[in-house]
């Protein structure tokens, strides 16, 4: 039977499991310090050795390392038209989910203090882009939410092997999906033709890691179901 937290010994002797348990977001401290180009390359890198559904790379990186355009993209976000109620939605009613708060602003505010940040665009192979599924309905609806999800899962699994290898070489990281809220500015700013995922900012800082938020214990059946044990 599976135990709630992942044995020491296997921690201790998997440099992977520990990167991966030992990951936050850090979104403050940041000392402006410019990142080498090597250690960006690395990330990148890392990123494009994601994997992803048909093999269809669905992502493509737009990294910006110069500080006014930084500033001017953090700028751009702040003052978005609804940047201080702009949560998820319940696509049932079109409301705004009432659980969640804005960080728009926060979120520009990290872009302004950090020394590197990689937005994410959506190529939409499978699903030709948001503005696609917004006017399909039926099955081709149904069956392009299907791809559009697989290009999110693929484009997920880049933003963790960067977020990964950032924090491998020293450098602290924090994923944005709200600068999403000025994506037209963004994508012109960035000569960006596909949609606009969100951003990874990062930056060295000398801010300690916050403390973990999710629950690890995996015999949690609101998270984790365990099939056929003993059997």
């Amino acid at each position: 039977m599976p135990q709630p937290d992942s044995p020491p010994a296997v921690t201790a002797h998997s440099p992977v499991v520990a990167a991966v348990l030992a990951r936050r977001s850090v979104r403050e401290g940041f000392d402006g310090l410019p990142i080498p180009v090597p250690a960006l390359q690395e990330i990148v890198r890392c990123g494009l050795a994601a994997p992803s559904s048909k093999n269809a790379q669905p992502w493509r990186m737009h990294v910006v390392t110069d500080r006014s355009e930084l500033a001017g993209l953090a700028g751009a976000v702040e003052s978005a038209e609804g940047a201080g109620s702009y949560v998820p939605h319940d696509p049932a009613t079109g409301q705004p989910r009432p659980a969640y708060v804005s960080t728009v602003r926060e979120s520009a505010q990290v872009l302004r203090e950090v020394s590197a940040a990689i937005f994410i665009e959506n190529r939409g192979l499978f699903s030709s882009g948001r503005s696609a599924l917004a006017s399909a309905s039926g099955p081709a609806l149904a069956g392009s939410l299907v791809g559009f999800g697989l290009e999110m899962i693929g484009i997920g699994a880049a933003v963790e092997n960067m977020w990964l290898a950032a924090e491998a070489l020293g450098i602290h990281v924090a994923f944005m999906g709200d600068v999403v809220i000025a994506e037209d500015d963004i994508r012109q700013r960035l000569s960006m033709p596909g949609d606009l995922v969100g951003v990874l900012a990062l930056g060295f800082s000398g801010a300690a890691a916050p403390a973990r938020r999710q629950r690890l214990d995996v015999l949690d059946a609101q998270y984790v179901v365990w099939h056929n044990q003993g059997g």
